[in-house]
């Protein structure tokens, strides 16, 4: 089976939405107007995910700001919902919506991504999920020099089991640090 990450940005108090469910863009800067260590990272995950896993909500934001017109990630996407939009987002992105949970999302993820990575990344429900089925390999966390202050927690829902990581990379960008961690299982 293909390699499972949650990637995803969150503020330094551990929000990755603002208090009303919204992206912050101050969080996703770093992405779209990428500087030093910053298009190492973004060219990595560009050649290294064959396939995504994202919730409802986060494909419905991306499709709000035609955020999938010039997605660089030409990967399918997999996108865990409850119910199948009637029209499809804007865009050359291939997407499979899974009404059936997020086993049934990894593993047609994992088909699709081949030797690839498959990258989940969002919303906070869905790494919760994946996170405490035990489903993630590794988490890579972009911190944003930010306090949110309120909003959407990363780490809100996840248990009272302890998971134990073992930190296998740190780059500073100086308005980002990426972070990467192994999961110990």
């Amino acid at each position: 089976m293909a390699k499972v990450i949650l990637d995803i940005t969150m503020s330094l108090d551990g929000f990755i939405a603002a208090s009303n469910g919204d992206p912050a863009p101050r969080l996703h800067q770093w992405f779209f107007a990428p500087s030093g260590t910053s298009t190492e990272v973004i060219d990595e995950q560009l050649n290294t995910i064959g396939a995504i896993i994202m919730g409802r909500r986060t494909y419905d934001i991306g499709d709000k700001v035609d955020g999938f017109i010039d997605n660089p990630f030409d990967v399918p996407h997999f996108v865990l919902t409850h119910h199948t939009p009637a029209e499809l987002a804007k865009g050359a992105t291939a997407f499979t919506f899974v009404t059936d949970g997020i086993d049934s999302a990894l593993k047609q993820a994992s088909s699709a991504a081949g030797d690839k990575y498959v990258c989940v990344l969002g919303g906070a429900d869905i790494a919760q999920q994946y996170l405490k089925a035990g489903l993630l390999d590794e988490l890579q966390i972009q911190i944003v020099p930010t306090l949110l202050g309120e909003g959407t927690r990363l780490f809100e829902h996840i248990g009272q089991e302890s998971i134990e990581l073992e930190s296998t990379r740190v780059i500073d960008s100086g308005n980002v640090t990426h972070l990467r961690f192994r999961i110990i299982k």
